[in-house]
């Protein structure tokens, strides 16, 4: 088994932006390679992938955090409604960004991936079934509709995005201690936003 293949079988943050920069050929990356690159892994990675390209410097790339908001918007609901295999429109899937732009930007993260993937663990396993899927998928809508607007201000999606990233992470590394970090943040963001708006 060589150091690709071993990565493939890592459910971690580093292994994702492994499977990110493998994806495709040529000089453009495509929204649909992304995503194939993972699709036989579940919804857990399908998740983690768009929130974590929100998360990272490539978040900053004009547009990115809307096209990752409507495609995590699509796969919650496909996992809220209880399918089986991920679907995306094929006009989403042709979406280009510049490989060599963005596998700079990711390979700046790695030192900080490589530290969060030596806390993640299977735990609270509670958390991490049928039940907790769905839960997370509802946040996940929610959390991902707040970026559209957030991506006009600088590094305001950053907080939502964090929080879709301990949410996903947990359901792809079956690590409830994340899930439950991240039900508990978002429970007080929307309280500090209702508080803010009225």
């Amino acid at each position: 088994m060589n150091v690709s293949e071993a990565r493939m079988g890592n459910d971690d943050l580093t292994g994702t932006i492994d499977l990110i920069e493998e994806s495709g050929e040529g000089k453009s990356l495509s929204v649909g390679e992304i995503l194939d690159s993972v699709k036989d892994r579940g919804f857990g990675p399908l998740l983690l992938l768009p929130a974590l390209i929100t998360l990272l410097p490539t978040g900053g790339i004009p547009g990115v955090p809307t096209i990752c908001a409507i495609l995590i918007v699509l796969i919650a609901g496909q996992l809220l409604a209880g399918a089986q295999k991920p679907w995306i429109p094929k006009r989403l899937a042709r979406i280009e960004v510049s490989r060599n732009r963005f596998s700079k930007l990711l390979n700046k993260s790695r030192p900080v991936t490589q530290r969060i993937d030596r806390a993640i663990k299977p735990r609270y396993s509670f958390m991490t079934g049928q039940a907790g899927n769905r839960i997370v998928a509802v946040i996940a809508i929610f959390l991902a509709l707040a970026l559209i607007p957030l991506e006009l201000v600088p590094f305001a999606a950053a907080i939502p995005s964090s929080v879709l990233v301990l949410l996903s992470l947990g359901l792809v590394a079956r690590d409830g201690l994340l899930i439950l970090i991240g039900l508990i943040l978002s429970a007080i963001g929307s309280a500090w936003l209702l508080f803010y708006l009225l």
